[in-house]
C-alpha cells in the first residue's frame, strides 16, 4: 500500500506505461470494491432475477476481475485496460436490468467516468459512445419507472435524462479532442526543437573533445577520482535498496569500459555474453563522450547557472528574418548576409568528424529550399534568392 501510495504521489517521472498500469490497479481496487459490495447484496435481495443467475454473475465478474490482476502482473497493461472497463460495463448491464432504476442510470455516469479517467481517445469514443448510447435508449424504455409517478411528463424527464448523459459524453469528448491537439502540437514542438538542440550540442560536444585534445586535458569520463567517486556513490545507493554493492561497482566498470569502445563491434562481438551486450546497450544513452541523454541533460543544467548579464529581449530567440526585420530591404540585406556567413564560415563536420567544412552554393540552395529552413526565411525571401541565386554565387 505504501508503494502504490508512493507512485501516485511521484506519478509526474513515471512513464506512460507505469502511469497506465497505475491506473489499472486504481480502478481494479475500486471494482474489487464495488463488486463484493454490491453483487452479494444484489443476490440477497434477488432483484427480481432467478436464482441461477445470482451465482452465474457474480462467478463471471470474478473471472474478469482474475483476468484484470493477471494481465497487469504480466504487465500487458492495455489489455488490463479493456478487461476493467468490460467489468464496469457489465456490471452497468447486471445493476440497470435488476436494480432501481435511478441506480441503475447513474451507473453509465460511474462507467463513463473510469473510461475517461484513462485518457484514451480511441477507448472513449468506442467505449463510451456504447454506453452513452444504451443508456440513451435505456432512459427512452424506462419510461415512468425512471422519472417516477410524480413526473409531470414524461417525454420532457426522459428528454432530460438522455440530454444529461449525452451532453457528459460530449464535453469530455470535445475535452479529448482539444487535448489531442494540444498534445501533438506540443510533441511536434518538442521533435523540432531536440533536432535543433541535437546539432548544436553535437557541435558543442565536437569542440569540447577538440579543446580538450588540443590542451592534452584528460577527459571527464577517464579521470580516475571520478570515476572512483560514481562507483563509490552507486555502491551507497545500491545498498541503500538493500542490495550487494559489488555487482553494480562492476556496472559502473564495464560502463566507463565502454566509452573507450566502438559500441557497434561490442554488440556484434559473438564472444561477448548476452547480458553483456544487454547492458551496453542500456547503458549507451548514459556515455559521456557522444550527445545522450545524459549530455543534454547536463547542457541544460549547465545553462542554469549562467549569468544573464544583458537585458532580456523579446527578440533573443527570434530566428525568422520577416520577424526581425520590418523593410523589405533589410529583410534582403539579412538574407544576403545569411548566405555569406554560410559560404564562408565553418560551420559542418569534415570527412574525419572535426568540424572543418564550408556550405558549397549548392548545399546552401538545397538548404534554404528544405522545409527546416522555413522557421529563418519565408517563401518569399526563398523566391528572391533563387530568382537571384548566380548573383549570389557570384558577388557573395
Amino acid at each position: 500500500m505504501k508503494t502504490l501510495f508512493n507512485r501516485i504521489r511521484n506519478s509526474e517521472f513515471l512513464t506512460f506505461n507505469e502511469v497506465l498500469r497505475l491506473k489499472v490497479v486504481i480502478v481494479t481496487a475500486f471494482l474489487l470494491l464495488f463488486v463484493g459490495l454490491t453483487i452479494p447484496i444484489s443476490a440477497l435481495l434477488s432483484f427480481n432475477l432467478e436464482f441461477s443467475i445470482n451465482i452465474i454473475v457474480p462467478i463471471f465478474f470474478i473471472i474478469l476481475l482474475l483476468f484484470t490482476i493477471i494481465t497487469v502482473i504480466l504487465n500487458f497493461n492495455r489489455v488490463a485496460m479493456h478487461f476493467s472497463i468490460y467489468t464496469m460495463i457489465g456490471l452497468t448491464i447486471f445493476h440497470v436490468g435488476g436494480a432501481n432504476h435511478l441506480y441503475g442510470f447513474i451507473l453509465f455516469f460511474v462507467s463513463l467516468t473510469i473510461i475517461i479517467f484513462y485518457q484514451d481517445i480511441v477507448t472513449y469514443i468506442i467505449y463510451g459512445g456504447a454506453v452513452t448510447l444504451y443508456g440513451s435508449v435505456y432512459a427512452f424504455n424506462s419510461g415512468g419507472e425512471l422519472m417516477g409517478i410524480l413526473s409531470t411528463s414524461q417525454d420532457i424527464s426522459v428528454l432530460t435524462y438522455q440530454i444529461m448523459l449525452i451532453g457528459f459524453y460530449s464535453i469530455f469528448l470535445i475535452q479529448f479532442i482539444l487535448s489531442d491537439h494540444i498534445y501533438e502540437k506540443l510533441n511536434n514542438e518538442w521533435v523540432r526543437m531536440n533536432k535543433i538542440l541535437e546539432k548544436y550540442q553535437d557541435f558543442s560536444l565536437q569542440h569540447l573533445n577538440e579543446y580538450t585534445e588540443k590542451e592534452k586535458l584528460t577527459p571527464i569520463y577517464k579521470n580516475n577520482k571520478f570515476q572512483q567517486t560514481i562507483s563509490e556513490l552507486a555502491v551507497f545507493l545500491n545498498e541503500f535498496y538493500e542490495e550487494d554493492g559489488e555487482d553494480i561497482a562492476e556496472l559502473v566498470e564495464y560502463y566507463f569500459f565502454l566509452h573507450s569502445q566502438d559500441l557497434s563491434l561490442v554488440l556484434e562481438n559473438e564472444g561477448a555474453s548476452e547480458e553483456a551486450k544487454e547492458f551496453a546497450q542500456q547503458l549507451e544513452k548514459y556515455f559521456l563522450n557522444k550527445r545522450t541523454e545524459l549530455t543534454s541533460m547536463l547542457f541544460d543544467f549547465s545553462t542554469l547557472f549562467i549569468d544573464q548579464k544583458a537585458d532580456f529581449k523579446k527578440d533573443r530567440y527570434e530566428y525568422s528574418i520577416d520577424e526581425l526585420f520590418s523593410t523589405k530591404t533589410n529583410k534582403m540585406l539579412a538574407l544576403a548576409i545569411l548566405y555569406k556567413f554560410l559560404r564562408t564560415e565553418v560551420t559542418q563536420f569534415d570527412k574525419w568528424g572535426n568540424i572543418g567544412k564550408i556550405l558549397t552554393h549548392d548545399e546552401i540552395s538545397e538548404l534554404f529550399v528544405s522545409k527546416e529552413f522555413r522557421e529563418f526565411i519565408s517563401f518569399e525571401q526563398v523566391n528572391f534568392y533563387l530568382d537571384n541565386q548566380e548573383l549570389f554565387e557570384k558577388y557573395l
